[in-house]
């Protein structure tokens, strides 16, 4: 089935502020799994920074379609070796407190280390999902058209600070924005194209972290 050429790309940039590892028992679920997470990645029914509404309705149709899809380490592989760069399976949505999560198994082991070095140094972690859609005149997703991607790829700089923390309290809404406000590496740009002080050492840390598990 060819995908209706009407439909824009959608990018949400979720604030997944209470992403969960999940025990090793749950491995068995998904074959060649190394770890498995869960993450929220919208919020449901409630207005978001670029204007859309994912609303019950959506949610539900994803739940009962109950796809898994991989998912990426950044949205840069998006047009190509679709899966060279795949780090994880995302599968079973399902509706918490008023927000769609997912479940995320690892199959690639070197990055799911990356990843709870970093969970467990307190840095939050992005994640974005995709999809292609329609909105209506007050930004409502059209439930009946949007067509799922990915359900989430995990990036490094997503607009707003819209990121997977541990520990921290689920925010007031959660907070998207489409990639069209931000560059296409999803690096969000600043008012004179610097970064501040603060975020040169925010990706410091990471990249030591990151240098060590290597």
């Amino acid at each position: 089935m060819s995908r209706n050429k009407d439909l824009k790309l959608f990018r949400e940039y979720a604030t997944a502020s209470t992403i969960r590892r999940l025990g090793d028992e749950r491995l068995a679920e998904q074959s060649g799994s190394v770890s498995a997470w869960s993450a929220p990645i919208w919020n449901i029914g409630k207005i978001n920074l670029n204007g859309r509404v994912y609303t019950q309705e959506l949610a539900e149709r994803l739940i009962a379609e109950n796809r898994a899809t991989i998912a990426y380490d950044s949205h840069r592989h998006e047009w190509g070796e679709a899966y060279g760069n795949t780090v994880a399976v995302a599968k079973q949505p399902r509706i918490e407190d008023g927000l769609l999560w997912v479940d995320i198994f690892f199959v690639d082991k070197a990055y799911s280390d990356k990843l709870l070095a970093i969970h467990t140094a307190g840095v939050p972690i992005g994640v974005s999902s995709v999809g292609y859609g329609e909105t209506d005149n007050d930004g409502v997703v059209n439930a009946a058209t949007y067509e799922l991607v990915r359900y989430l790829d995990f990036v490094t700089d997503p607009a707003n600070d819209t990121y997977a923390g541990p520990g921290t309290e689920p925010e007031e809404g959660m907070k998207n924005e489409s990639a069209s406000s931000h560059d296409p590496d999803g690096m969000p740009p600043g008012s004179d194209g610097e970064l501040s002080p603060k975020e040169i050492q925010r990706r410091i840390a990471i990249l030591k972290q990151v240098e060590a598990i290597d």
